[in-house]
């Protein structure tokens, strides 16, 4: 089980559902744009220019919704926030949507995980604008065991493999760092 944010293993803990762990990289919510970004898109500023189409994730579905809004949040205080997604084209319901989404020709921007622009299907499409490590944090990413888990010799081996430095490096040729 790898989720968006190890907040969902400490928050699921008590379920007795995880067994051992390993640290993989970290992931971070990035502004994605089009490939080349032909519109000079730059800073969260971008996100209430009128110039510019966006799609925002709902921040009550999935773990880069609520991100977004902690992200927007930080920068510029909740009315921002409000602000940006009152002004987006479209509302996503998650991060897969908002890649979709971007492949709109009336869509320009969006906030989404770095390491999904690295998938096969995105990283013809996407170019990644850096957003400053203080609103957007890093966020850990931790492979877990799951106790239910089928074949758990197997499972227990992909861990070990994930967490050592060839499965690191292979975590970062996909965008987790």
């Amino acid at each position: 089980y790898l989720p968006g944010s190890d907040s969902y293993l400490k928050k699921n803990e008590k379920d007795g559902f995880f067994e051992e762990r390993v640290y993989v990289g970290y992931n971070q919510v990035a502004i994605f744009v089009k490939k080349g970004n032909p519109k000079n898109i730059t800073s969260l500023e971008d996100f209430t220019n009128e110039e510019y189409a966006s799609v925002i994730c709902n921040p009550k579905s999935g773990s880069i919704g609520r991100m977004s809004k902690k992200i927007l949040t930080k920068y510029k205080g909740e009315d921002y926030f409000y602000d940006v997604f009152d002004m987006a084209a479209e509302i996503g319901t998650d991060s897969r949507s908002l890649n979709n989404s971007l492949q709109k020709p009336q869509i320009d921007m969006t906030l989404n995980w770095k390491a999904t622009a690295y998938f096969d299907k995105n990283i013809e499409n996407i170019t990644v604008v850096e957003i400053d490590e203080k609103y957007s944090q890093k966020k850990k990413l931790v492979l877990t065991q799951l106790s239910f888990s089928k074949n758990k010799e197997l499972a227990k081996k992909f861990l070990v493999y994930a967490g050592s430095d060839e499965g690191t490096t292979i975590m970062k040729k996909y965008g987790f760092r």
